[in-house]
């Protein structure tokens, strides 16, 4: 069976009803999933398996954001659901908190839910209407995915991330319809557990349903649309270029002035990859404006404790509090007309991150911190 044939314990292409272990929500999704919740529905089927988090546009930036807040907050004392408020990006602080303990069929209203893929679980991303109902119900239905294989082999150069990795099975992809399909992951078994979150994340770009990663525990052994091999050594730094994460090129070819740098993120914002971004800026001084947003408090705390946030304000870097803000373009590091953006987020598309005249480009924390010091997109490979 593949991992997420095992997982819904049913083949691929079958309908299935399967109870939720773990429903979790956010800011920007919860008040059109409570609109829709109270059409039919009084009380939330499991509560203790249910959190909202507030995290894409906190703290309110606007009065009208403060009051749909405030209904969301009346809303979860009046069912019983817990709230994280500060706490940083929902997939970061699931596993964090300790809220995955136990599951494996996981809702989350957000596209990039899947991250939690990382965990060897089945994590979706759900719209406000299918939120609902699996709220109301405590189950939802599903149809089992097929799924394509692919084999990591090897480990990853120095200056190469997950991200590249990612940019590189995009670009594989781009002409491959993943409509409603998963990826699965099997070997990289030397990649840290925080590239491995990177890894589940990004799929989601290659307009894939969600993504497992092996732990060890899956047979693999089931039918695959297609498979791939992957030799994590041959990877080079890659960018993707405007608007769209499969418009991969090396980094190399691409001298592009910048005019902002952004790193962080439910993609890249989480400690080891912000180590990495502290080891480069340690005695340089960025040349653009620079922003870095961990993934959460705890990140941000351990930042301190390890010196990490000391070495990037030194190094003329401004650090947000956790959260969604500038990879949104809600604010926190909102893109102007004309600006040329390199973000370590997983969209660019045609004003994500701002003024729709702005260019996003994509890259790993290691490209992003060396393109910050030197003004331009430039190859970690040349400088490091």
């Amino acid at each position: 069976m593949t991992i997420v044939e095992e997982l819904l314990n049913a083949k691929a292409g079958e309908a299935v009803i399967r109870e939720v272990d773990l429903i979790y929500t956010h800011d920007g999704t919860m008040p059109l999933i409570i609109e829709s919740f109270r059409k039919t529905f009084t009380r939330v089927r499991k509560p203790d398996r249910a959190f909202i988090f507030f995290d894409h546009v906190y703290p309110a930036p606007t009065v009208k954001i403060a009051n749909l807040q405030r209904e969301i907050r009346e809303f979860a004392r009046e069912q019983g659901i817990r709230i994280f408020e500060g706490y940083g990006i929902s997939h970061q602080v699931v596993p964090e908190e300790g809220l995955l303990e136990g599951a494996k069929i996981i809702i989350g209203a957000d596209s990039h839910t899947p991250t939690l893929g990382a965990f060897g679980v089945f994590a979706v991303g759900m719209g406000a209407t299918d939120t609902a109902i699996a709220l109301g119900l405590g189950k939802t239905w599903f149809r089992v995915p097929e799924s394509v294989r692919v084999n990591l082999e090897g480990r990853l150069g120095k200056n190469v991330m997950a991200m590249d990795l990612m940019l590189h099975l995009i670009g594989l992809l781009k002409d491959f319809d993943m409509n409603y399909k998963t990826l699965e992951f099997f070997g990289g078994l030397d990649l840290s557990i925080d590239e491995k979150m990177t890894i589940a994340n990004f799929s989601v770009e290659t307009n894939a349903k969600t993504a497992v990663l092996d732990n060890g525990t899956f047979s693999g052994d089931g039918d695959y649309l297609r498979e791939i091999t992957i030799e994590l050594g041959q990877i080079e730094p890659l960018v993707a270029l405007p608007h769209h994460p499969s418009n991969v090129e090396r980094v190399e070819k691409v001298k592009r002035k910048i005019d902002q740098v952004f790193i962080g993120s439910c993609t890249n914002g989480r400690l080891e990859q912000l180590r990495k971004v502290a080891e480069i800026l340690e005695g340089e001084q960025v040349s653009v404006r620079t922003f870095i947003g961990p993934a959460s408090r705890k990140i941000y705390l351990q930042m301190i404790k390890e010196g990490i946030m000391q070495r990037l304000i030194d190094a003329g870097v401004t650090v947000l509090p956790p959260g969604c803000g500038p990879c949104l373009g809600r604010h926190m590091g909102v893109a102007g007309d004309g600006e040329v953006i390199l973000s370590t987020t997983n969209r660019n598309f045609k004003g994500r991150m701002g003024s729709p005249n702005a260019e996003i480009y994509l890259a790993s924390p290691v490209t992003a911190a060396v393109s910050a010091i030197y003004g331009e997109i430039t190859n970690p490979e040349d400088v490091l």
